[in-house]
């Protein structure tokens, strides 16, 4: 089994990003983080000088489409409605946190597969 490693959206307002004649939605899609996203991020002297511009970086680096955007660039950001952008850091964190606690599982005896979840140490 191999392990998703982009997925789609939906933003739930889409204001200041355009969208596909006819389309009344914004799409995207994100990959997964990786490590060296992460320590380029941390390198970037942006973040250095300014606070909360970590997931502005960030996304820039994950986000491979959203809406009719030709590059995702901080300016992207910049015009993208509050909502829009707190809906992008709960997905972000939903979709790097589920891949964590869902693995492949096959059962030796019957040789089903599926995906197995597990919790994680500290949680309830």
């Amino acid at each position: 089994m191999n392990i998703r490693t982009t997925f789609n959206f939906v933003l739930p307002k889409g204001l200041g990003i355009s969208v596909e004649t006819g389309h009344t939605k914004v799409t995207g899609t994100m990959r997964l983080v990786k490590v060296k996203d992460l320590l380029e991020v941390e390198r970037d002297d942006s973040i250095k000088r300014e606070t909360g511009i970590f997931y502005v970086v960030l996304f820039c680096k994950v986000i491979l489409k959203l809406g009719n955007e030709s590059m995702v660039s901080r300016k992207t950001f910049e015009k993208m409605s509050p909502v829009d952008f707190a809906f992008l850091m709960d997905f972000f964190h939903t979709v790097n946190h589920q891949v964590i606690k869902r693995i492949p599982v096959e059962c030796p005896v019957c040789k089903n597969r599926y995906m197995g979840v597990f919790g994680q140490l500290g949680e309830v």
